[in-house]
C-alpha cells in the first residue's frame, strides 16, 4: 500500500468530545487542523458504539453548573441538528459543527499505526495513519499533536513517559485489588411470540458471580426500560475475563431464566451485540504536574489553570456504569496547563483522562463536559504555540500564562474558579443605566405551578440587604400542620452549600390548602450572597413555584426524591433534574427588607456567570413592545474597537445523558434581536450594529476604532423569556 504525504499545523487524534473541542479551538486561531478518528463517525465514548452518558445529573453543588464556551456550542448544535434524538443524528450534528470550520480536515475511519520521533527524540516528526477498509495510507506531519485518543493510545505509540494502573497504596490498612473488566453493549428488542432461551454449553460463567455493583447497575438499567441498549460489565480478579459474547449470553440466561424479569422478558430477544474495549491499563502521561486527588477535594487553585471541572470523584472502582460510587466534590476544581503536555515530547499535548494525573482523578477527567474544556484549552494552546513560537511549558509560566488565560476567557471559556482581572475592560469606568430593573415584587407575577410533594425542601435566594426581618412564601399544606424553618447562610468554602444557621422559626398552618406562610428572623446579615430557608414538617406539603425564575431564586428537594444516586456528603438537597433549556423554578417569596440583586451595574463586574450572587442585570417583565435597553456613559471620550456581550444561556438545566430532543432549540433566556448605538463626542448617536436571530450566549462585535462618549444596547426580543437578562458587557480599545 503506497503511503501518501499529508500535512497540517496540528494533528488531533480522537474524534470524541475532547477532539472536537480541540479542533474547533485551534482552527479558530487560524491553525490548519487534521482530526483523525478510528470510527466512521464522531462522538467517541458518547457515540452509538459506546453510549457513555454525555453528562450526569446533579454532579456538583453549584446549581448554575453549565459550562460555557465550546461545550455550550456543542450541546446547542445537538438540539438543533438532532431533532430525531438518535445516535445517528448526534453523529451527523457533531460532523456538521466540525464542517463549519474550513480549517479542519476530518479523516474518519483512520487509525494511527506508527509514530516517528525526530533525531533528538524530543519531538514527534510524523505519524502513519491508515484506513484499512479503503486501502489508504498517509504519512502525516504536523507542528503539534494533541492526543485525544481513548486511553492515550497515541502517546503510548510515541513511547511517552507515563504510568499505568492505580497509584501505589499509601494507606497500610487498605488493599487495592487488581480487577479485570469485560464490557459489551446489547440491544434488546421485542417479538410477537414467546422466545425461550437455553444457555449454550460453552458458556462457563454465571451472571450471579459478577461484582455486585455491576449486577445492580444492570437491574437499574432494566427497570428504566427493558427494550433498548444496556451496558454490561464483568468485573473480577481473574485476568481470564469472558469474551463479549460469553458475557452477553450469560447475562441473557440470567434475565430470561432466573431473574425477576423472567416473566416480562418472555418475548424479548437480543437484537445486537456491540463489543466494547475497556482500557485496562489506565495509562496516564507524566507532565510537569500530576493532578492529585487532594487537589480536587481541597479545591486547590493554580496560576496556570486553563479549565474548571464540576465532575464528581469516583472511588477507585472499575465499574464505570454505576453512579453509586461517584461522590460529589465540595466545589469545582481547576486543571493546570502543566498537566496537559509532555515535558519530554515537546510538541505533544493531552486532552483526556490520560493527562498527567492520579488514577482516581483520571476517572473524573473522563466526564464529557470536562473533556470539552480540556480539549478547548489544549487546542488553543497548540495554536498559540505555533503563533508565538513558544513551547507549552513556556506558555504555562508567569509572564505568558496570563495572556493565554485572558484569551480563553474572551472566548467564554472558563479557566479558573475566579475570573482573571481584566484591566483592559473600559466599561468598568462607565456609569451604567437601564430602562427597567427587576424588583422583588415581580416574583408575584410569575406563572405558578405546584412543586414536588415533600416533607422537606431548601429555598435558595440572593441577599444584598444588611438584615433579614421576615420571609413570606406561598405553600400548599395538606392538613393543619406545623412547618419548621431554619435560615442558613452560604458556607465560606462554597456559597452554594448551606453553612451556619442564623435563626429558626415555625408556623402552624391552622388549615389545609394554599396559603402564605410568614417566618420572623430579625437577623443582621454580615455578607451579601446566597441564603437558604430550610423547611421541614411532619406531614407533606408543596411549595407553590414560580415558573422561569430570575437567576438565583430556586428550590431544592431531597436528593432521593429527585431520583439522584450520586452521593453528596455536603448536601442532602438538589434541584430537580430538568433537561429543557429553561430557567429554574423558584418559591413565590417576599423578603423584608427587599433585595436589590439585578442592578445594571452588575454588567461591569468581572463575572459572566453566577458566583456568590446572581451577577447580572434583569429587566422587569416585558412583551418588548418597546425595547429594553442599557446605557454606558463615560466622563471623558474613549476609543473603542471591540465589544463583548455575555447573555444568559440558563446555567441550571441538565444536558440529557443520551440523544434526545426537548422541543426547544435555544435557551429561552437568550437575547434574540438587539442593536448597538454609539454616541460620539459631539452628542450624535449612530446605529453601529444590529443582530437578528442571535443564538450565542457570547457575542463579539468588532469595529474600526472610534471615539465615543456613550454606548447603548437596545434589546428587542428574546427566545421566549418575557424579560431581558445580560451578565456582562466589556469594551476594549
Amino acid at each position: 500500500m503506497k503511503c501518501k504525504p499529508s500535512r497540517s499545523d496540528i494533528l488531533i487524534i480522537g474524534g470524541g468530545i475532547s477532539g472536537i473541542s480541540a479542533s474547533l479551538s485551534a482552527a479558530r486561531e487560524g491553525s490548519t487542523v487534521c482530526l483523525v478518528e478510528s470510527n466512521n463517525e464522531l462522538g467517541g465514548s458518547i457515540g452509538e458504539n459506546s453510549q457513555m452518558p454525555l453528562d450526569y445529573a446533579s454532579s456538583c453543588n453549584d446549581p448554575f453548573f453549565r459550562e460555557s464556551g465550546i461545550f455550550e456550542e456543542i450541546t446547542t448544535n445537538l438540539r438543533l441538528g438532532n431533532k430525531e434524538g438518535t445516535f445517528t443524528g448526534q453523529a451527523r450534528a457533531l460532523l456538521n459543527l466540525v464542517k463549519t470550520e474550513p480549517n479542519i480536515t476530518t479523516m474518519l475511519g483512520y487509525q494511527c499505526l506508527e509514530v516517528t520521533p525526530n533525531s533528538s527524540e524530543d519531538r514527534i516528526d510524523s505519524c502513519t495513519i491508515i484506513d484499512h477498509l479503503n486501502s489508504c495510507k498517509f504519512l502525516h506531519r504536523a507542528e503539534y499533536f494533541v492526543d485525544c485518543s481513548n486511553g492515550g493510545e497515541f502517546s503510548k505509540l510515541a513511547n511517552v513517559p507515563g504510568e499505568s494502573g492505580n497509584p501505589a497504596n499509601t494507606e497500610p490498612r487498605k488493599t487495592v485489588q487488581n480487577l479485570f473488566k469485560s464490557e459489551v453493549l446489547i440491544e434488546i428488542a421485542r417479538s410477537q411470540n414467546n422466545l425461550p432461551f437455553q444457555c449454550p454449553d460453552w458458556i462457563n460463567i454465571r451472571w450471579e458471580n459478577n461484582l455486585h455493583l455491576s449486577r445492580l447497575s444492570l437491574m437499574k438499567s432494566l427497570e428504566q426500560q427493558l427494550c433498548g441498549f444496556h451496558r454490561l460489565e464483568w468485573i473480577s480478579e481473574d485476568s481470564n475475563s469472558p469474551t463479549p459474547h460469553e458475557l452477553c449470553w450469560a447475562t441473557w440466561d440470567f434475565i430470561k431464566n432466573r431473574s425477576n424479569f423472567k416473566e416480562v422478558s418472555q418475548r424479548l430477544f437480543i437484537k445486537r451485540i456491540i463489543t466494547l474495549h475497556p482500557n485496562q491499563s489506565l495509562f496516564r502521561g507524566i507532565g510537569d504536574y500530576i493532578l492529585k486527588e487532594e487537589d480536587l477535594v481541597q479545591g486547590n487553585s493554580f496560576e496556570d489553570s486553563v479549565a474548571v471541572s464540576r465532575a464528581p470523584i469516583r472511588a477507585i472502582n472499575p465499574c464505570s456504569t454505576s453512579s453509586s460510587k461517584q461522590i460529589v466534590l465540595p466545589d469545582s476544581f481547576e486543571i493546570p496547563l502543566r498537566s496537559l503536555y509532555s515535558p519530554k515530547i515537546k510538541n505533544l499535548l493531552w486532552a483526556g483522562s490520560h493527562a498527567s494525573c492520579e488514577a482516581v482523578v483520571s476517572a473524573s477527567l473522563a466526564h464529557p463536559p470536562t473533556l470539552s474544556l480540556i480539549g478547548s484549552a489544549a487546542g488553543h494552546c497548540a495554536a498559540r504555540c505555533i503563533i508565538d513560537k513558544r513551547l507549552p511549558r513556556t506558555l504555562s509560566k508567569s509572564g505568558h500564562i496570563e495572556k493565554l488565560r485572558r484569551e480563553l476567557e474572551k472566548k467564554n471559556h472558563r479557566t479558573g474558579k475566579l475570573l482573571p482581572h481584566d484591566e483592559n475592560n473600559l466599561t468598568t469606568t462607565a456609569r451604567v443605566y437601564a430602562s427597567t430593573i427587576w424588583q422583588d415584587k415581580n416574583l408575584l407575577e410569575l406563572m405558578r405551578e405546584p412543586g414536588m410533594e415533600t416533607d422537606a425542601c431548601l429555598v435558595q435566594f440572593p441577599v444584598t440587604s444588611a438584615r433579614i426581618d421576615t420571609i413570606k412564601l406561598l405553600i400548599d399544606c395538606h392538613a393543619n400542620q406545623r412547618v419548621d424553618a431554619r435560615l442558613l447562610e452560604g458556607s465560606a468554602q462554597n456559597p452554594h452549600i448551606q453553612g451556619s444557621c442564623l435563626g429558626t422559626d415555625s408556623f402552624d398552618s391552622g388549615k389545609p390548602g394554599e396559603q402564605w406562610v410568614i417566618f420572623h428572623f430579625n437577623k443582621v446579615i454580615k455578607k451579601n450572597g446566597w441564603y437558604f430557608l430550610e423547611l421541614r414538617s411532619n406531614q407533606n406539603f408543596k411549595i407553590i413555584e414560580g415558573v422561569h425564575a430570575p437567576v438565583g431564586h430556586l428550590v431544592q428537594y431531597p436528593r432521593k426524591k429527585c431520583g439522584i444516586s450520586i452521593d453528596n456528603p455536603y448536601s442532602e438537597y438538589s434541584v430537580a433534574t430538568a433537561f429543557t433549556p429553561h430557567p429554574h423554578r423558584c418559591a413565590i417569596i417576599e423578603i423584608e427588607p427587599s433585595q436589590k440583586s439585578y442592578d445594571a451595574s452588575e454588567m461591569i463586574a468581572e463575572n459572566s456567570r453566577p458566583t456568590n450572587l446572581p451577577g447580572l442585570w434583569i429587566s422587569q417583565p416585558s412583551q418588548f413592545s418597546y425595547p429594553e435597553f442599557v446605557e454606558f456613559h463615560w466622563s471623558n471620550p474613549i476609543t473603542i474597537s471591540r465589544i463583548d456581550i455575555f447573555f444568559d444561556p440558563s446555567f441550571g438545566y441538565c444536558t440529557p445523558p443520551k440523544p434526545s430532543f426537548s422541543g426547544d432549540e435555544y435557551a429561552i433566556s437568550l437575547v434574540k434581536n438587539y442593536r448597538i448605538y454609539f454616541t460620539n463626542k459631539d452628542g450624535k448617536a449612530k446605529l453601529v450594529d444590529e443582530i437578528k436571530e442571535n443564538t450565542s450566549a457570547h457575542q463579539v462585535h468588532l469595529f474600526d476604532a472610534c471615539t465615543i462618549k456613550s454606548m447603548e444596547i437596545e434589546i428587542l426580543s428574546t427566545h421566549g423569556l418575557d424579560r431581558a437578562q445580560v451578565f456582562r458587557v466589556a469594551a476594549y480599545e
